[in-house]
Protein backbone atom coordinates (compact mmCIF):
# COMPACT_ATOMS: atom_id res chain seq x y z
CA UNK A 1 0.00 0.00 0.00
CA UNK A 2 1.17 3.56 -0.66
CA UNK A 3 2.55 5.50 2.31
CA UNK A 4 0.67 8.44 3.77
CA UNK A 5 3.40 10.76 2.50
CA UNK A 6 3.02 9.38 -1.03
CA UNK A 7 -0.78 9.70 -0.93
CA UNK A 8 -0.54 13.35 0.14
CA UNK A 9 1.86 14.11 -2.72
CA UNK A 10 -0.42 12.27 -5.14
CA UNK A 11 -3.48 14.28 -4.07
CA UNK A 12 -1.56 17.50 -4.76
CA UNK A 13 -0.84 16.57 -8.39
CA UNK A 14 -3.79 14.25 -9.10
CA UNK A 15 -5.61 16.69 -11.37
CA UNK A 16 -2.52 17.03 -13.59
CA UNK A 17 -2.63 13.30 -14.34
CA UNK A 18 -6.13 13.02 -15.79
CA UNK A 19 -6.40 11.88 -19.39
CA UNK A 20 -7.18 14.70 -21.82
CA UNK A 21 -8.26 12.32 -24.60
CA UNK A 22 -11.77 10.87 -24.86
CA UNK A 23 -10.70 7.23 -24.67
CA UNK A 24 -14.26 5.96 -24.63
CA UNK A 25 -14.72 7.41 -28.13
CA UNK A 26 -12.23 4.81 -29.32
CA UNK A 27 -14.95 2.24 -28.63
CA UNK A 28 -18.05 4.17 -29.71
CA UNK A 29 -16.97 6.10 -32.82
CA UNK A 30 -16.18 4.78 -36.29
CA UNK A 31 -13.56 7.42 -37.06
CA UNK A 32 -10.94 9.00 -34.78
CA UNK A 33 -9.02 11.88 -36.32
CA UNK A 34 -8.71 10.81 -39.95
CA UNK A 35 -8.55 7.06 -39.30
CA UNK A 36 -11.24 4.41 -39.36
CA UNK A 37 -11.33 2.33 -36.17
CA UNK A 38 -12.86 -1.00 -35.24
CA UNK A 39 -13.54 -2.87 -32.01
CA UNK A 40 -12.31 -6.39 -31.34
CA UNK A 41 -14.09 -8.31 -28.56
CA UNK A 42 -11.73 -10.57 -26.59
CA UNK A 43 -14.48 -12.08 -24.45
CA UNK A 44 -15.49 -11.91 -20.80
CA UNK A 45 -12.72 -11.93 -18.20
CA UNK A 46 -12.99 -12.72 -14.48
CA UNK A 47 -11.82 -10.11 -11.98
CA UNK A 48 -12.63 -11.90 -8.70
CA UNK A 49 -11.02 -9.38 -6.33
CA UNK A 50 -11.16 -6.16 -8.37
CA UNK A 51 -7.51 -5.43 -7.59
CA UNK A 52 -5.83 -5.32 -10.98
CA UNK A 53 -2.44 -4.91 -12.57
CA UNK A 54 -1.06 -4.35 -16.07
CA UNK A 55 2.32 -5.32 -17.45
CA UNK A 56 4.28 -6.96 -20.25
CA UNK A 57 3.23 -10.61 -19.67
CA UNK A 58 6.44 -11.92 -21.19
CA UNK A 59 8.59 -9.99 -18.72
CA UNK A 60 6.83 -9.00 -15.48
CA UNK A 61 3.80 -11.23 -15.05
CA UNK A 62 5.05 -12.62 -11.74
CA UNK A 63 6.20 -9.32 -10.27
CA UNK A 64 4.00 -6.44 -11.47
CA UNK A 65 2.49 -4.31 -8.72
CA UNK A 66 -1.29 -3.75 -8.67
CA UNK A 67 -2.93 -0.34 -8.92
CA UNK A 68 -4.23 1.16 -5.71
CA UNK A 69 -7.40 2.10 -7.62
CA UNK A 70 -9.74 -0.88 -7.90
CA UNK A 71 -12.85 -2.01 -9.77
CA UNK A 72 -15.86 -3.89 -8.37
CA UNK A 73 -15.20 -7.63 -8.38
CA UNK A 74 -16.99 -9.27 -11.31
CA UNK A 75 -16.84 -10.62 -14.85
CA UNK A 76 -16.38 -7.98 -17.55
CA UNK A 77 -15.90 -7.84 -21.33
CA UNK A 78 -12.45 -6.81 -22.51
CA UNK A 79 -12.31 -5.03 -25.87
CA UNK A 80 -9.59 -3.68 -28.15
CA UNK A 81 -9.78 -0.58 -30.33
CA UNK A 82 -8.02 -1.43 -33.59
CA UNK A 83 -6.74 0.97 -36.25
CA UNK A 84 -6.83 -1.08 -39.48
CA UNK A 85 -4.20 0.04 -41.98
CA UNK A 86 -2.52 -1.58 -44.97
CA UNK A 87 0.38 0.84 -44.65
CA UNK A 88 1.09 0.46 -40.91
CA UNK A 89 -0.60 -2.85 -40.15
CA UNK A 90 -3.57 -3.34 -37.85
CA UNK A 91 -2.52 -1.58 -34.65
CA UNK A 92 -4.12 -1.91 -31.22
CA UNK A 93 -4.67 1.63 -29.95
CA UNK A 94 -6.49 1.01 -26.69
CA UNK A 95 -7.78 -1.84 -24.53
CA UNK A 96 -10.86 -1.45 -22.33
CA UNK A 97 -12.33 -3.37 -19.41
CA UNK A 98 -16.04 -2.61 -19.75
CA UNK A 99 -17.18 -2.32 -16.12
CA UNK A 100 -20.52 -0.68 -16.98
CA UNK A 101 -22.31 0.96 -19.91
CA UNK A 102 -21.92 4.42 -18.38
CA UNK A 103 -19.70 7.02 -20.09
CA UNK A 104 -16.75 8.30 -18.08
CA UNK A 105 -16.69 11.99 -17.18
CA UNK A 106 -13.04 11.78 -16.09
CA UNK A 107 -10.20 9.30 -16.52
CA UNK A 108 -7.77 9.03 -13.63
CA UNK A 109 -4.24 7.71 -14.20
CA UNK A 110 -3.70 4.28 -12.66
CA UNK A 111 -1.01 4.40 -9.96
CA UNK A 112 0.73 1.62 -8.04
CA UNK A 113 1.92 3.76 -5.15
CA UNK A 114 5.69 3.82 -5.63
CA UNK A 115 6.00 6.38 -8.44
CA UNK A 116 8.46 9.23 -7.92
CA UNK A 117 6.10 12.14 -7.37
CA UNK A 118 8.95 14.55 -6.79
CA UNK A 119 9.75 14.22 -10.47
CA UNK A 120 8.28 17.16 -12.40
CA UNK A 121 6.09 15.94 -15.24
CA UNK A 122 5.88 17.91 -18.46
CA UNK A 123 2.52 18.43 -20.14
CA UNK A 124 1.40 15.17 -21.74
CA UNK A 125 3.75 12.97 -19.68
CA UNK A 126 2.45 10.16 -17.49
CA UNK A 127 3.44 7.19 -15.37
CA UNK A 128 2.90 3.79 -17.01
CA UNK A 129 4.07 0.21 -17.29
CA UNK A 130 7.07 -0.86 -19.34
CA UNK A 131 6.73 -3.06 -22.41
CA UNK A 132 9.93 -4.77 -23.55
CA UNK A 133 8.55 -7.67 -25.61
CA UNK A 134 5.78 -6.01 -27.61
CA UNK A 135 2.86 -7.34 -25.55
CA UNK A 136 0.64 -6.11 -22.73
CA UNK A 137 -1.92 -7.62 -20.38
CA UNK A 138 -4.34 -6.56 -17.67
CA UNK A 139 -5.67 -8.96 -15.05
CA UNK A 140 -6.81 -9.53 -11.50
CA UNK A 141 -4.14 -9.95 -8.83
CA UNK A 142 -5.53 -13.45 -8.21
CA UNK A 143 -4.34 -14.40 -11.70
CA UNK A 144 -0.81 -13.32 -10.80
CA UNK A 145 -0.79 -15.53 -7.70
CA UNK A 146 -2.12 -18.50 -9.67
CA UNK A 147 0.49 -17.96 -12.37
CA UNK A 148 3.31 -17.80 -9.83
CA UNK A 149 2.35 -21.25 -8.54
CA UNK A 150 1.89 -22.68 -12.04
CA UNK A 151 5.12 -21.23 -13.44
CA UNK A 152 7.19 -22.38 -10.45
CA UNK A 153 6.15 -25.96 -11.22
CA UNK A 154 7.10 -25.54 -14.87
CA UNK A 155 10.53 -24.20 -13.89
CA UNK A 156 11.11 -27.18 -11.63
CA UNK A 157 10.77 -29.44 -14.66
CA UNK A 158 12.79 -27.20 -16.99
CA UNK A 159 14.71 -24.21 -15.57
CA UNK A 160 15.50 -22.86 -19.05
CA UNK A 161 11.95 -22.21 -20.24
CA UNK A 162 10.55 -18.73 -20.89
CA UNK A 163 6.93 -17.51 -21.09
CA UNK A 164 6.93 -16.69 -24.81
CA UNK A 165 8.70 -19.62 -26.46
CA UNK A 166 7.48 -22.31 -24.07
CA UNK A 167 3.99 -21.10 -23.22
CA UNK A 168 2.36 -18.36 -25.28
CA UNK A 169 3.98 -18.62 -28.73
CA UNK A 170 2.03 -21.64 -30.02
CA UNK A 171 -1.18 -20.50 -28.32
CA UNK A 172 -0.98 -17.09 -29.97
CA UNK A 173 -0.47 -18.69 -33.38
CA UNK A 174 -3.41 -21.06 -32.82
CA UNK A 175 -5.65 -18.17 -31.78
CA UNK A 176 -4.64 -16.23 -34.90
CA UNK A 177 -5.75 -19.18 -37.03
CA UNK A 178 -9.08 -19.38 -35.18
CA UNK A 179 -9.65 -15.61 -35.10
CA UNK A 180 -7.60 -14.19 -38.01
CA UNK A 181 -9.25 -10.77 -38.16
CA UNK A 182 -6.92 -7.96 -37.00
CA UNK A 183 -4.11 -10.40 -36.23
CA UNK A 184 -0.76 -11.19 -37.79
CA UNK A 185 0.22 -14.79 -38.47
CA UNK A 186 2.12 -15.10 -35.18
CA UNK A 187 -0.86 -13.87 -33.19
CA UNK A 188 -1.64 -10.51 -31.59
CA UNK A 189 -4.07 -11.41 -28.83
CA UNK A 190 -5.00 -14.32 -26.60
CA UNK A 191 -7.39 -14.97 -23.71
CA UNK A 192 -5.54 -17.57 -21.64
CA UNK A 193 -6.58 -19.39 -18.47
CA UNK A 194 -3.98 -20.66 -16.00
CA UNK A 195 -4.27 -24.48 -16.25
CA UNK A 196 -6.24 -26.01 -13.39
CA UNK A 197 -7.76 -22.66 -12.38
CA UNK A 198 -10.43 -20.20 -13.52
CA UNK A 199 -7.99 -17.28 -13.61
CA UNK A 200 -8.08 -15.39 -16.92
CA UNK A 201 -5.26 -13.51 -18.64
CA UNK A 202 -6.04 -11.31 -21.67
CA UNK A 203 -2.84 -10.71 -23.69
CA UNK A 204 -2.55 -8.26 -26.58
CA UNK A 205 -0.03 -6.54 -28.83
CA UNK A 206 1.06 -3.15 -27.53
CA UNK A 207 0.37 -0.42 -30.07
CA UNK A 208 3.63 0.37 -31.88
CA UNK A 209 5.54 -2.14 -29.71
CA UNK A 210 7.94 -1.51 -26.83
CA UNK A 211 7.48 1.59 -24.71
CA UNK A 212 5.80 2.92 -21.57
CA UNK A 213 2.01 2.92 -21.54
CA UNK A 214 -0.56 4.45 -19.15
CA UNK A 215 -3.63 2.84 -17.64
CA UNK A 216 -6.66 5.03 -16.86
CA UNK A 217 -9.64 4.40 -14.60
CA UNK A 218 -12.79 6.01 -16.00
CA UNK A 219 -15.37 7.36 -13.54
CA UNK A 220 -19.03 8.15 -14.30
CA UNK A 221 -21.20 10.96 -12.95
CA UNK A 222 -21.75 8.99 -9.72
CA UNK A 223 -17.98 8.68 -9.23
CA UNK A 224 -18.09 4.95 -9.91
CA UNK A 225 -15.57 3.16 -12.13
CA UNK A 226 -17.23 2.42 -15.46
CA UNK A 227 -14.17 1.37 -17.46
CA UNK A 228 -10.43 0.82 -17.35
CA UNK A 229 -8.31 1.75 -20.37
CA UNK A 230 -4.79 0.89 -21.51
CA UNK A 231 -3.84 3.67 -23.93
CA UNK A 232 -1.31 2.57 -26.54
CA UNK A 233 -1.75 5.07 -29.38
CA UNK A 234 -3.00 8.65 -29.56
CA UNK A 235 -4.73 8.04 -32.88
CA UNK A 236 -5.29 11.67 -33.85
CA UNK A 237 -1.68 12.63 -33.19
CA UNK A 238 0.00 9.47 -34.48
CA UNK A 239 -1.82 9.37 -37.81
CA UNK A 240 -2.31 13.08 -38.52
CA UNK A 241 0.21 13.07 -41.35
Amino acid sequence: MPTTEWINKYKAIKDKLVCKIDLDAYFTEKVIGNMMVAVLDMGVVRFPTGTIFACDPLVELEDARPYFQTIPAGNYPVKICVVPSEQYGDRYACVKIVVSDKKPVRCELGMVGNEDLDEELEDGEYFGFDVDAGMGCIADIQLQKAFQVYWAKQLEENPDIDPYNDLFCDLLEENAKTHPKYQRKGGDWLLWTVPGTDCDLPIFASGWGDGVYPVYFGYDTENKVCGVYIHFIDITEAYEE
